[in-house]
Parts: C-alpha cells; sequence; structure tokens
C-alpha cells in the first residue's frame, strides 16, 4: 500500500467518524427538543383529567368485541369508572354475577382495581346508576333522610371493602322542584360523610363525582348546579346523544357546535351550549368534564336522495355485530365500515363532525379529527378535562386503526401531554372521502316505515321517494292510527246488544284488533277460533283494502300465568313464535296483539321484553323470506304508572313495537268505595298526588317520559262507563260513598259497568247529567245509580288534546259497546264519529317544542301574550286565551293544555268556567254560531 493511499484511508475514516458524531449530536438534540415539548404540555395542562367508563357488559360481546379489565390501558386515563352498581333496598349491589369475586375466582371489581398496580395515580370509581337503572330508585333513596343515610353508610362500606377510591352517581334524570332538592341533598350528605370518614380512618376521602345531563330542559329542571358543583369533586356532562333514532331525520350524536341554520330548539343540541350553560349556572370550569362519545347514532335513510344533516329517517341502523343494538355503532364497528369500502366519509365543518353513509346507513360519530378538535376546545375554554363513554367502544385491540385506542390516546395526548402513535385512521378517512356515494350498494330497507313528512328548518320539504306532495295531500286526510277492539263475547249479548262481524263499518277504523284468543300448550289456541268468523272478518278488506287485521292473545281473563309459562325457556318461546306467524298467515290476519296484563317484577320484564323483540325479529325474517308484508307486531299496555314502572323496559318496547295502545280507562270503579269517573283527562284540583296520576294525561305523557316515542303511543278511549251503587241517593259529587257497583246493563249484564248505548238508555229515562269541567269529562246519576262515562265532547276533547301532544291516534275499547245500530243517538257508531271527524286534517309527527323557558334563556323575543306554566307540585290553574275567547289554558304544573269551550261558549276568567258570553263583557260577540 503506497503512502498516498494509507492519507486517502485516514482521511475518509476521519470524515465517517465526524458524520456520526453530527448525527449523534442532532439526534440528541431532537431527544432534548421533545422532552421538552411534553414538558411543555405537561406543564401547560397538568391537572387535565381523561375519565374513562367502562360497563360491564362489554364482557359479553361477540368475538373481537368482548372487552374484558384487563383490555384497559391504565397510563391512558386519569380515572376509570366502573358502570354499573346496583341497589337493593336503598343499599349498593352488585349488578352482574361476575362482578364480585367468588369462590377464588376473581370478579370485575377486583380485576378493574387491580389496574391500580401498573398505574398507582389512577383513580377506580364505581358508578351508581345509568338509563335502564330508571329514577324510581333515586326517588326513593333521596326520599327522605333515613333512605339516605342507608345509602351513604353502605356505600362506604361496599366501596372500601372493594377497593374503589370513590362514587359516581347517574341519575338519569333528576325533574321537578323536589328530585332537585333531594340530589342537592343527597350530594351533601355524602361528601360530608365521606370527608368525616376519611378522617376518622386516616385514609384518602372517597371521590364524589356525578354524570349528568346536557340538555337544556334537564339542567333547569333538575340541577341546582351551584349546589351540586360545590359537593362534587367533578361533573361528567353527557354531552353526547343529542341525536337518535328516536328522532325523524338525521342529526349527529355529539356536534361540537349547532348549525347555523337549526331552529332555536336544535341549536341547544351541542357541545358548546350544553356544557357552557353548566358553566353559567354557576358550575366552577375546574369541575367540568366534558363528555366524549366513542360510539355513533346510525340511521335508516328514508330516501338515498336525501343523505346529509337533517335528512328524512325511518329508524334506527342496522346493529352492529359486536354491540348489536339498532340505532348504535362502536368506534371500532365504524371503522370497519370505512376500511372495509362499505362506506362514504364526509365531514361537517360547522359542526366540527364527520358522519358516513353507506346505502340507506348514516351514521353520525366521533373521529381523531373530531376528538381533536374539541380537546383544543376544551383547553382554550380551561375545563377539567374529558370523559369517555366508554372505553370498550375505541379501537381497543388496533385492528382496524393499527393502534390501540386512537381515540383515547388523542384526549391523552392534548390533555396529559402523552404522546400517541401515528394510526391509518386518516389514510381509511382519506380513501373513504374520495368514495363516490353512488358506488355504495344500499341495505336492505325495513318493511314497515315510521317516516313523517316533515319539513327541513331551512322551509324546504324533505320527503322520501314515495311520498306524495302536499298539493296532493288531501287536507282532510289524516294518518292517524284508529285501533278498534272487537271482543268475541259481544257476540253473545242479548237482543239488539249482540254484534257480529257484519255490524263493523270496515271504513270506521284503521286497525280493527279481534279480542281475545287463548294460550293452549303454550301456543295460540287455534281451536278456540271460528273459522267463519275470521273469515268474515278477512272479508271486510275487500271494502277496505288498507284496513289491518290483528290477533289479540291474553287478556284480563287469561291473566298473567300463561305468559310466565310460554316465556319460561326458549323452546316454548320460539315454538309460540312460529307457529303464530303460520297462524297468522294462515287466517290472512295482518299482525299479533299481545295483551299480558301484566308483567311485574324484573324477570316479568325481562321475559317480556324478550318474547317482544323476537316475535318482532322473525316477523321481519319471515318477511323477507316470504316476499309479504312484515306483520304487525302491537302491544295493549297498562296506563297505570306503577305497573309501567314495575314490568315494561319502555325504550326497548319502543324500539320493537308498531305501536302501543296505552289502556286509559279503568282508573275508578266498584272496587273502590267512592265514585271515581272510569277516564278523567285530568285531576281534580282537588286530588291527592296518587290521584292526580290517575289521569288519561298524566299516564300517556308517563310513557314518554320512560322512552316512548309518541308516534308509536295509541291513547285508548273507552265506550263504556263504571258504574257505582251510592251510599246516599243526596251525595252525587266525584268521591261520594258507595257501596256497591252499579247494577248490571241490560245487554252487558255486568255490575258495576254499562256500555255508551246502556247509558244513553239511562240517560232517556231521566238521569241527570253533569259535566265535570276539571277531568273534561261527563258523569250520571239517577236515584243511588252513578256512572262515570264519555260522551261526544270528551271524545273530542281527548282528541284535541292529543293531537296537541302530537300522539299517534286513538284506540277504541270496544267498537260493539258504541252505539252501533244508531238506536239512541239516531246515526251509528256516534262516540268513533266524532273522534274520528276531530282526527280530520290531523298528521302525526314528532313534535320538536321548546318552551318559552328556554327560549327567553337564548334570548329569543317572546309573545307577550304566552302563557308560560310555572305551577308547583302539579297545582291546576286556568288562564284566559287572550286571542280567542272560546278557547283558555290549563296548566297542570309546568306543562300546558290549549282547551276549548263548548260551542256558543267563551272562558270566564273570573269564575274559571265557559260561560255565556254576556256574562263576559270583553268576549260579548266572540261566540256566535258558526
Amino acid at each position: 500500500m503506497s503512502g498516498t493511499s494509507v492519507i486517502t484511508l485516514r482521511a475518509c475514516l476521519l470524515i465517517l467518524i465526524v458524520i456520526f458524531f453530527q448525527q449523534q449530536l442532532a439526534q440528541a438534540k431532537k431527544l432534548s427538543n421533545g422532552r421538552a415539548l411534553l414538558k411543555a404540555k405537561t406543564l401547560t395542562n397538568p391537572n387535565k383529567k381523561v375519565v374513562c367508563y367502562y360497563t360491564n357488559w362489554s364482557q359479553y360481546r361477540p368475538n373481537q368485541g368482548k372487552f374484558v379489565p384487563e383490555d384497559i390501558d391504565p397510563d391512558i386515563c386519569t380515572h376509570v369508572i366502573f358502570a354499573f352498581g346496583w341497589l337493593k333496598k336503598s343499599k349498593i349491589s352488585a349488578h352482574d354475577p361476575t362482578d364480585e369475586t367468588k369462590a377464588g375466582k376473581k370478579g370485575l371489581y377486583e380485576r378493574t382495581t387491580e389496574l391500580k398496580l401498573k398505574n398507582p395515580k389512577l383513580k377506580v370509581l364505581l358508578a351508581i346508576g345509568g338509563w335502564t337503572f330508571g329514577t324510581e330508585r333515586f326517588k326513593t333513596l333521596s326520599s327522605n333522610a333515613y333512605n339516605r343515610r342507608l345509602f351513604i353508610f353502605s356505600a362506604m362500606e361496599f366501596l372500601r371493602e372493594r377497593n374503589f377510591d370513590g362514587l359516581d352517581l347517574d341519575w338519569e334524570f333528576p325533574r321537578g322542584k323536589e328530585d332537585k332538592q333531594n340530589f342537592v341533598d343527597l350530594v351533601k350528605e355524602l361528601r360530608e360523610a365521606f370527608e368525616a370518614e376519611a378522617k376518622e380512618k386516616k385514609l384518602p376521602r372517597l371521590l364524589l363525582t356525578a354524570a349528568v345531563s346536557a340538555g337544556a330542559d334537564t339542567i333547569k329542571s333538575g340541577y341546582d348546579v351551584p349546589a351540586v358543583a360545590a359537593y362534587l369533586d367533578f361533573l361528567n356532562i353527557m354531552s353526547y346523544d343529542f341525536h337518535g333514532k328516536w328522532e325523524t331525520k338525521t342529526g349527529h350524536n355529539a356536534p361540537l357546535y349547532a348549525q347555523a341554520n337549526e331552529s332555536e330548539w336544535r341549536k341547544m343540541l351541542s357541545i358548546d351550549y350544553g356544557v357552557k350553560l353548566w358553566e353559567k349556572l354557576g358550575a366552577p370550569k375546574e369541575k367540568i368534564v366534558v363528555g366524549m362519545a366513542t360510539y355513533g347514532r346510525s340511521f335508516t335513510l328514508s330516501s338515498l336522495q336525501h343523505h346529509g344533516m337533517n335528512a328524512p329517517s325511518a329508524g334506527g341502523g342496522k346493529a352492529g355485530e359486536f354491540t348489536r343494538e339498532a340505532g348504535f355503532l362502536a368506534f371500532y364497528e365504524i371503522c370497519d365500515l370505512l376500511k372495509d369500502g362499505a362506506a362514504s366519509y364526509l365531514w361537517d365543518d360547522e359542526q366540527k363532525v364527520p358522519y358516513l353513509v353507506a346505502g340507506d346507513l348514516w351514521v353520525g360519530f366521533d373521529d381523531e379529527r373530531s376528538i381533536r378538535n374539541k380537546m383544543k376546545w376544551i383547553i382554550d375554554n380551561d375545563y377539567a378535562g374529558a370523559m369517555v363513554w366508554t372505553v370498550d367502544m375505541d379501537d381497543f385491540t388496533g385492528r382496524c386503526s393499527g393502534v390501540k385506542y386512537p381515540l383515547i390516546g388523542i384526549m391523552a395526548e392534548e390533555l396529559m401531554g402523552r404522546p400517541t402513535p401515528q394510526s391509518s385512521f386518516n389514510a381509511i378517512v382519506k380513501k373513504a372521502s374520495s368514495r363516490p356515494l353512488a358506488t355504495i350498494k344500499p341495505t336492505t330497507p325495513s318493511a314497515e316505515s315510521n317516516l313523517i313528512e316533515k319539513k327541513s328548518d331551512l322551509g324546504t320539504t324533505i320527503l322520501p321517494d314515495n311520498a306524495i306532495t302536499e298539493s296532493e295531500v288531501d287536507p282532510n286526510s289524516t294518518n292517524a292510527r284508529i285501533v278498534c277492539y272487537f271482543t268475541k263475547w259481544s257476540q253473545k249479548r242479548p237482543g239488539a246488544g249482540k254484534f257480529e262481524p257484519e255490524n263493523i263499518d270496515p271504513t270506521l277504523c284503521t286497525h280493527l284488533v279481534y279480542a281475545f284468543t287463548g294460550l293452549k300448550d303454550h301456543k295460540l289456541d287455534e281451536d278456540s277460533e271460528d273459522p267463519a268468523i275470521l273469515a268474515s272478518l278477512v272479508k271486510l278488506k275487500e271494502k277496505n283494502p288498507d284496513l289491518k287485521l290483528l290477533l289479540a292473545v291474553g287478556g284480563w281473563m287469561v291473566g298473567p300465568a300463561p305468559f310466565k309459562a310460554l316465556t319460561e325457556n326458549v323452546y316454548r318461546q320460539t315454538s309460540f313464535t312460529f307457529s303464530t306467524i303460520e297462524f297468522l298467515r294462515k287466517i290472512g290476519f295482518d299482525g299479533l296483539d299481545l295483551c299480558w296484563e301484566f308483567p311485574r317484577g324484573p324477570d316479568d320484564k325481562a321475559k317480556f321484553t324478550g318474547l317482544i323483540k323476537e316475535l318482532r325479529e322473525a316477523f321481519e325474517g319471515e318477511a323477507k323470506g316470504s316476499k309479504k308484508s312484515r306483520l304487525l307486531l302491537s302491544a295493549a299496555v297498562p296506563a297505570s304508572f306503577e305497573a309501567v314502572a314495575a314490568g315494561y323496559d319502555v325504550p326497548q318496547l319502543n324500539n320493537f313495537l308498531d305501536y302501543m295502545s296505552v289502556m286509559t280507562y279503568d282508573f275508578h270503579g266498584d272496587w273502590e268505595h267512592a265514585v271515581g269517573h272510569n277516564s278523567p283527562l285530568f285531576p281534580l284540583n282537588s286530588a291527592t298526588g296518587y290521584h292526580k296520576k290517575l289521569t288519561v294525561d298524566f299516564s300517556v305523557s308517563e310513557w314518554v317520559n320512560k322512552g316512548a316515542s309518541k308516534e308509536k303511543l295509541v291513547v285508548g278511549l273507552p265506550t263504556y262507563g263504571r258504574t257505582f251503587t251510592l251510599q246516599s241517593s243526596n251525595l252525587t259529587d266525584i268521591g261520594a260513598p258507595a257501596i256497591k257497583g252499579g247494577l248490571p246493563g241490560q245487554f252487558t249484564r255486568e255490575s258495576g259497568f254499562l256500555s255508551f248505548f246502556e247509558v244513553c238508555d239511562l240517560l232517556k229515562q231521566g238521569a241527570t247529567l253533569v259535566w265535570d269541567n276539571e277531568q273534561m269529562v261527563p258523569y250520571a246519576y239517577k236515584d243511588d245509580q252513578w256512572v262515570g262515562f264519555d260522551d261526544l265532547r270528551s271524545f273530542k276533547i281527548k282528541v284535541q288534546w292529543l293531537k296537541q301532544a302530537g300522539y299517534s291516534g286513538i284506540m277504541i275499547w270496544s267498537i260493539d259497546m258504541d252505539d252501533f245500530r244508531g238506536t239512541c243517538m239516531g246515526f251509528n257508531y256516534p262516540l268513533i264519529n266524532s273522534a274520528k271527524e276531530e282526527l280530520r286534517g290531523y298528521r302525526v309527527a314528532n313534535l320538536e317544542t321548546s318552551s318559552s323557558t328556554l327560549n327567553n334563556a337564548i334570548g329569543q323575543k317572546l309573545d307577550k301574550d304566552e302563557v308560560v306554566c310555572e305551577e308547583e307540585d302539579g297545582h291546576i290553574s286556568y288562564h284566559k286565551d287572550k286571542k280567542d275567547c272560546t278557547m283558555y289554558y290549563m296548566c297542570e304544573g309546568k306543562r300546558k293544555h290549549h282547551m276549548p269551550c263548548p260551542q256558543n261558549l267563551v272562558f270566564n276568567i273570573k269564575e274559571n268556567v265557559c260561560d255565556w258570553p254576556e256574562n263576559v263583557e270583553e268576549c260579548a260577540t266572540a261566540a256566535a254560531p258558526k
């Protein structure tokens, strides 16, 4: 080797050494800058929270959807909240058998709290409540000091024994003055007890938090915000579920902002509005934790041509493979749709959220981009952090996005300074964003849609493809249901009371329900049905092809026992389902009406829901296979708020039933010792708190409060009265003493009971007729006989009330007890025809109403003549309609009813009655005959 070669080699080595050290220096600088950036982020947001809810039912999801405590990354959340515990006699208890450690097998509680071994700073809380838990248990435990104390001390013992760090209250939702105060008392006493216990035992204090509503109505009516915020460590605001399958048009699950063209009411349905309302009403920013959803709400589009925000929809979207709930998809299920090429991705820049469209499937959800925007919004507003519902619905395995917990990871990065790896989701979005909507195959639409013609907030009418335009709609037509029951035993009444299929006017009702068949060997009792009668009913459809015929099973005489036996095991239930389909198809009927009177208790509630669900799924499957219209599925349900709470999972029933006939009658009868009306619309002002709930108005509203859609509620109207024998013929008012039921009618032949045509005969015989202006119903008496019934006037008023409330229609019990021959009134079916006449022109809609109080809160100019109901404790008051002398307002608590006076009368505010015009100076000419 020459000297020149040696020098050249040494030079090369020197250059390589210099390059190496330069690279090392650059890398060191990069790491230093990274640490500095991380430190800066951490110092910027040192106390921000990421509160993650974990649901114990996620363990039951199939295959890759199954989630257990070990799947939780203990460093990604500051708090994990185990959802949910339960209550038994106001004491905390486990909800699921797998929650507790038993026989050496670790339960979910222990497996979740063991996450603290990996991250000692992690706090694990137990949540009590939730949507399915309902509100009644919270009402009971918070109603008095003893119940609260019992709960509080059981909670402390339960939490300490299981190594929880605190309690999360999820009361959905307190409403009204009493609930509002009781909730404050509960959190105050819990906080005080937690502090005293920690001091006594020299332990860290148990944390106290609550999941609270983001809805303006609920916030104002249910929470004393400054007081609640004072006692809680932080508030988890459930700023999601703003829109969903319960509506008739698409809307995002959790928009950050509202669209500019939204109605004033819908502008309140956003994170920005709901969270800032808490702040405005007195919640400190450092206690506000903002809810984030790792799931989306889905819809089935009514038309593929309308697929944006506020597009007409026909119910929830198809259930996901793993979450298995219609109208609902976990983020990882949404990610799969986008990744598999099944959907197009769209971004709404006003609301700062994405949505996808896949044929007739529409999903509003959150992704990495929207979550990062929301985190920056939280930081800019200096709120305490983010709450996640739920940890088990993010892409927790990373199987879709390539990174575990892509959504929660971004929250941790933005709020805690914890770096998160780059996922492949942006690439998935980019591809899905460029995917034309036209290339996506539509999913199979459901056989029956509850879509209602509706106008968008822009004033443009949005209609499904097969809808008719407004100019083509008969202004006298209605889409309301008129459901008429026809009873078997009416065919056995004597003389003029006998009712047969030939007496039915086929154009009178939209649905005819034949009642009842029984159960035999856990199937429909087919042998009890007369084929000739069934054939004659089907023949009615020749004159009215739109008439729907249903067969009712059950009823009061059958009772609950056969239904309990039927639902005792899967084999019986499945056999019943398929034999029912076969029988209904064979006889040419259109559906089944279930009259289980009544499911009671958790077991019955679950079994009834399971039966309804299986029937609906089977009906849909059979329709798809047979290419026939799906069989209808309905149920007659109680009016009693106690029975509803005890036996009905209302949101689930609402999902599966086509409609529910609420039996708003038999509120009073000869089982009582004082006379009371069969079916009062409103309560007496003097009634007790309990009796104020025994009305048509309260009962149907309770179904809505429990989760029923208005367009699925059919209101019961009775064509009969309940009778009493008075103790004294001189005492005839409501509440007068009675010794027994009234005398049997000539045709119905049942003590305590008269059909309308029998009541009509009683009036012809000289009975005194009285109109009750508070209950909006008539009653009559003659000698010692007393009857509370409905007449044409009360039917009309109830339908007016129904239209104002936006319910689906009327249910008649029963068609055979109206004056079907016209022998008394001079024309056939006077009651049903009066109701039908009042329904003319009524279009059932999914009403969106906002109170004047809410409008005032957002600065909308109010009508100076607007009546605002602000009565306490359900108190009733009357108010004049300043624009129409023939109308008036009745306030029942905070509920407002717009009521008409009888023809030719006007409202007299001085006397709180409808009066002759000459007695009301300002209305002297207002009620001239029309």
